[in-house]
């Protein structure tokens, strides 16, 4: 048997407890093979036993969903009263019909697959800076990369299981002596490779590099072969040890250098 109480919402309606007191409704979906289980057993004493006639108008056998989509059971709703002393009384028998199963598709999560990118907590790119001790010098190409990684992130949609996928696509720079901050797709690399560096012109007792970078995003219904793109992007910012920037200066001196 499936069976989910439903403490969320969905396609915009509210499911589950007010700000105000105790919930007088609540959801829950039940798949197909409901009713055989409760009509099994000995002694139904579940109030979920009731009504499979109602049921079975809903959660009719057959539906097969595709490869690529996911079976939804049908949604039922049940009520109770709250007495004058706010106690609340017993839910009401087995739930009244609310919609039929259904297969759904990635289509029909697209707006929430979207959202989900872009609140998703997907971890920060690492900030990699050569010379790696604290500090640098001026007039001097101080290098910075990062170290690009695909994010699967399992969640639920509409209580539907998914993964999305996170891909960095661009970094953005900022080397904190008020520059314009250096964008592109290019991760970098570290020295002798390096393609990402900035070259400091003034010292100071500390500057601060952080990278942006921006995420774009695939979903797909959990077990299903097919990934679908998510529209938008997510950010995240890592930022940098601070670093110190060295002015190196010649001077003369008296004694022989060696020969």
């Amino acid at each position: 048997m499936t069976l989910e109480i439903w403490q969320q919402t969905i396609g915009g309606i509210a499911y589950g407890a007010g700000s105000d007191g105790p919930p007088t409704e609540r959801y829950y979906r039940a798949a197909q093979t409901t009713c055989s289980v409760f009509n099994g057993l000995d002694d139904p004493t579940s109030d979920l036993s009731g009504r499979c006639a109602d049921w079975e108008r809903l959660v009719a056998e057959g539906l097969e969903c595709d490869a690529s989509s996911y079976y939804l059971g049908a949604l039922y709703r049940q009520t109770r009263e709250i007495g004058t002393d706010g106690t609340p009384g017993e839910w009401s028998a087995a739930g009244d019909p609310v919609a039929e199963h259904s297969c759904i598709t990635p289509a029909d999560l697209a707006d929430e697959a979207a959202r989900a990118l872009a609140t998703l907590t997907i971890a920060p790119s690492p900030v990699i800076v050569q010379p790696p001790d604290g500090w640098t010098l001026v007039n001097v190409p101080t290098i910075t990369y990062t170290e690009p990684g695909e994010q699967t992130l399992d969640t639920t949609l509409l209580g539907i299981p998914v993964q999305i996928r996170a891909t960095p696509r661009t970094y953005t720079w900022d080397y904190g002596d008020g520059t314009t901050p250096l964008a592109t797709t290019d991760p970098g690399a570290a020295y002798p490779d390096h393609t990402v560096h900035h070259t400091y012109d003034q010292p100071a007792d500390q500057v601060q590099i952080t990278l942006t970078t921006t995420w774009s995003g695939q979903f797909r219904i959990t077990g299903t072969p097919t990934w679908t793109d998510v529209t938008g992007t997510a950010t995240t910012t890592s930022t940098a040890d601070p670093l110190r920037v060295y002015e190196a200066r010649s001077r003369l001196v008296t004694d022989d250098l060696p020969g």
